[in-house]
């Protein structure tokens, strides 16, 4: 007979204990470990109590146009001159190469650009091409005509909402129960928020430029000044349309009391001031100026002017026509009206393009003279 042993079951109370005191047991192992980090869990660091806040680094540059200067300034050193404005410009950037030949005189550049580094390829050929033939090269931005400000579209109405329907209880006794508001809430709406710790302030608001022209004066009167003020004469300006009635009326005086003057004994010119010739550079059939304009630049019947059209195209020959007409007109005795190809815009640095040759061809008929000697004392800024 085979006798079959049974498993001894431990006796009720003990086994009640035991479900007692697993669940304490448990939780004390697992409240020293960390906790795992699940899907929708995060780890938040609190900042220490001293830790100092980073504070927010200022822009380096006031503007656009600031940084621009001050990256041209620095990518060409060597040829950065800072002209002295009034206030609120305080200055200006210009780019000045001195002769590196024989000095005859100095082409003294006015472009309109926003930026100082938006230069076309044709006057970047020549502000680096002429100084090997003897003419130093100065080139100034000038501030663009003021853009119409864009018209606000209207805003369309919307519909107004449909009136909400009133509930059975609302419409029964017309009283609603009054909404209790938080006290904190109440403060917070009454005062003024409060700003928080880590906010930077914002820039005070730039001074307004006062208007084109005026800004154009200050800039043509700088350069001019610099360019006296460092031995530089015989100047050839040239311009374009955008900015030309603005220079020739700051030239005007100078220009007139030059023609009544005594010739000079250099050059074809019979001006006798600093400025001798004048270059007129029309490379956009869209910007034409009106017979008004024209009359304004044509004012000085003895300034000798070279009209350049860089074309061809079908505006720039009817602006060509145009100008030749009221030139005429005004009897102007040293005109000269141009139409030419562009110049190779991969080529900058080329001097014997037919471009740099015409044009120092022209400078050299009139205004060719002798270098203006530096007094020792007074080296160049």
């Amino acid at each position: 007979m085979t006798l079959q042993r049974t498993p001894k079951t431990p006796p009720p109370r003990l086994m009640l204990l035991l479900l007692c005191l697993f669940p304490a047991l448990t939780g004390a192992q697992d409240e020293g470990a960390p906790a795992p980090l699940g899907e929708g869990t995060t780890e938040e660091v609190a900042p220490a109590a001293n830790e100092p806040v980073d504070a927010v680094e200022p822009p380096r540059f006031a503007s656009r146009r600031e940084r621009d200067r001050e990256l041209l300034a620095e990518r060409f050193p060597d040829e950065a001159r800072w002209l002295t404005l009034p206030e609120p410009e305080a200055r200006a950037l210009a780019l000045y190469r001195p002769a590196m030949a024989e000095p005859k005189g100095a082409l003294l550049m006015f472009y309109s650009a926003d930026n100082p580094p938006h230069w076309p390829p044709p006057l970047a050929n020549l502000r680096q091409s002429l100084p090997r033939h003897g003419w130093a090269t100065f080139a100034v931005t000038l501030p663009t005509p003021e853009q119409p400000p864009v018209p606000e579209r209207p805003i369309p109405e919307s519909p107004p909402p449909p009136p909400a329907e009133e509930t059975n209880e609302t419409a029964g006794d017309g009283t609603e129960e009054p909404v209790e508001e938080n006290e904190d809430t109440a403060a917070e709406e009454a005062g003024e928020p409060e700003a928080p710790a880590n906010e930077v302030a914002e820039p005070p608001p730039e001074e307004p430029l006062p208007p084109r022209q005026e800004r154009i004066a200050n800039h043509v009167d700088a350069a001019l000044q610099w360019l006296a003020e460092n031995g530089q004469g015989n100047l050839v300006v040239l311009v374009d349309p955008l900015a030309a009635p603005e220079v020739l009326a700051v030239l005007q005086p100078q220009l007139e009391a030059g023609a009544r003057g005594q010739p000079p004994s250099t050059g074809e010119s019979p001006l006798s001031g600093p400025v001798r010739a004048l270059i007129l550079i029309n490379r956009h059939g869209g910007v034409a100026l009106s017979a008004e304009q024209l009359s304004q630049v044509f004012i000085i019947p003895e300034l000798p002017i070279l009209d350049v059209f860089v074309g061809p195209s079908a505006l720039l020959q009817e602006q060509q026509r145009r100008h030749r007409d009221i030139a005429r007109r005004e009897q102007l005795n040293r005109y000269q009206n141009l139409l030419m190809g562009a110049p190779d815009v991969h080529d900058p640095e080329n001097e014997r393009s037919f471009w740099v040759r015409r044009i120092q061809g022209f400078m050299q008929r009139q205004a060719e003279g002798v270098e203006v000697n530096v007094p020792a004392n007074r080296p160049l800024r």
